[in-house]
């Protein structure tokens, strides 16, 4: 059963994709409706993800400056907070009112469970990097940013996952960085991942699961409580914000069941942003896009890079699974299973910066955002999955087992299919169906076809608005033509779209399809010094 399962995503695709071709011949009429459904919904989702684009961009500037240090510091009296609460929610705008009343929704919730209120002082923050080829200054300028949160460093473990493949320069890393930040955290951990172990994938989920039983291992060495212990599952040239553990601790504290909680902060691709080409870019502020889209529909979120949990709810899930290459978002899954359902993911409007693809020429930054994009789109590995494990959930509700499947497959379906679709339909009736051309839709069309383009144009105005909000300070030399170019390059987002988008996931699950199994592919993170280094 499960090859049929594999087969069924790019069988669907394939469908999809050719049958037009056919009906324009065939059944011209039947074509010609569902291409005006198809316009017509897609005109309702462009206005709904706009829409959430717009909200999670102001979610993502409010929670920028707030300081969550001072809002830890506040549950220590939660009845003064509640008032505080209380007290800025009459000052305030509408959308903000309204995240000002769920959190105070929240702090009435945990103050009538009191007694699962932690301590702050007694939280640990553990950052998990797995590293393979990556650079040393890669992994500095990420180990630094955690340095340089506001968390306090005499609370937060860094765990530094090598892989044994990589032979000395693993070693000549962990040496290095050891040297430099071995004594800045409460501890510095270096693991180094054997080859060839069991049952397992050469992927970042068989790392970082070493790993985590080494720092098991270590957290029972020091009697710290695996409740009290939050890991972050960084990329290693995830940067983390300054309030990114404080925001991390806040969110983990009022939650009374955050043991059963996944929290996922905003990646935002802007390392490298102004040294990247504009089809790299526009890949990158796509991606972030999404992320912020989602983070407002908490509802349907599933873990996606750097994401963080207990130590507790690691050991109870068996922490990541080691076969696969989509390990993030199974992570969502595994715990849907393990707690009958119980699992959500918390999001954190509050970012982790990382890079853009950057290749060593504009072929191959093409080609690497490619397999970078496809990797991501492998995720569809799960379909087989969730349908081999969701009939035996009985304890699940029906419902909530069949909105999980949807999204999961709809999200890929719709990835696969969408922006193809948009392109070829325009022209397909005229081309093959004389019928259509003297048809009172073929004046119609037109007309849909306008108001989809004058949409459009409305989300690139607002896209480009965002992404020029998102962007760190600019270096050196970087001159208003260039930040012009930053406007114009968005006109190209449909391109993008489809070669970064709609290609990589035919391609992925075409390969599913035919057992052609991708193996995990290291995304290359370059940097000028490491560079000259090697």
């Amino acid at each position: 059963m499960k090859r049929i399962y594999e087969i069924i995503p790019g069988f669907l695709c394939w469908t999809t994709l050719i049958l037009p071709f056919f009906l324009a011949i065939f059944a011209p009429n039947f074509l010609i409706y569902f291409i005006i459904t198809f316009i017509l919904y897609w005109l309702y989702k462009t206005f709904l993800m706009g829409t959430h684009l717009i909200l999670g961009y102001i979610y993502l500037r409010r929670d920028l400056n707030i300081d969550w240090a001072e809002r830890l510091f506040d549950l220590k009296d939660l009845d003064k907070y509640i008032f505080k609460l209380q007290k800025q929610i009459k000052s305030s705008r509408t959308l903000h009112k309204n995240k000002l009343y769920e959190e105070l929704k929240e702090i009435e919730d945990l103050k009538n469970h009191q007694k699962l209120l932690l301590d702050e002082k007694e939280i640990y923050q553990v950052v998990i990097f797995p590293t393979y080829k990556e650079g040393t200054e890669t992994l500095r300028a990420s180990i630094s940013a955690c340095q340089k949160s506001l968390w306090p460093k005499e609370r937060m473990i860094v765990v530094l996952a090598t892989e044994a493949r990589e032979r000395e320069r693993a070693r000549e890393k962990a040496r290095i960085l050891s040297k430099e930040f071995g004594k800045v955290f409460f501890e510095f951990l270096v693991t180094e991942h054997p080859d060839n172990l069991p049952g397992e994938l050469k992927a970042k989920g068989a790392n970082l699961t070493f790993a985590a039983h080494k720092l098991q291992k270590f957290l029972v060495k020091k009697k710290i409580s695996f409740e009290n212990v939050i890991v972050s599952a960084f990329d290693a040239d995830s940067r983390p914000h300054p309030q990114y553990f404080s925001c991390l601790a806040y969110k983990y504290i009022i939650n009374p069941n955050r043991l059963h909680r996944t929290y996922q902060p905003i990646p935002l691709y802007s390392n490298n942003i102004f040294k990247v080409s504009f089809l790299t870019r526009l890949t990158a502020f796509s991606s972030s896009f999404w992320q912020l889209i989602e983070a407002t529909r908490p509802y349907r979120m599933v873990n996606f890079s750097s994401q963080a949990m207990s130590m507790q709810m690691l050991i109870e899930i068996n922490f990541w699974d080691v076969k696969i290459v989509s390990e993030d978002s199974r992570q969502f899954f595994r715990g849907f299973f393990a707690y009958a359902g119980d699992h959500q993911v918390v999001p954190l409007f509050t970012p982790v910066y990382m890079d853009a693809i950057q290749g060593t020429s504009i072929f191959d930054t093409i080609k690497q955002q490619y397999l970078q994009k496809r990797r991501w789109a492998y995720g569809v590995e799960h379909f087989p999955y969730l349908l081999k494990e969701l009939p035996k959930h009985q304890e699940i509700p029906f419902l909530n087992k069949l909105l999980v499947f949807w999204r999961q497959f709809e999200g890929h379906y719709s990835w696969a299919t969408s922006g193809l679709l948009l392109l070829i339909f325009g022209w397909l009736p005229f081309a093959f169906s004389p019928y259509f051309q003297s048809s009172v839709s073929s004046h119609n069309l037109p007309s849909l076809a306008r108001i989809l383009l004058s949409i459009t144009w409305i989300g690139l105005f607002i896209s480009t608005y965002i992404s020029i909000g998102l962007l760190p300070p600019k270096p050196a030399g970087y001159g208003f033509l260039k930040t012009v170019v930053i406007y114009i390059e968005w006109i190209f987002v449909a391109i993008t779209a489809i070669i970064f988008g709609s290609v990589p996931s035919i391609d992925a699950q075409t390969r599913l399809m035919l057992g052609k199994y991708l193996g995990f592919w290291v995304t290359p993170k370059i940097y000028q010094k490491d560079i000259a280094k090697t």
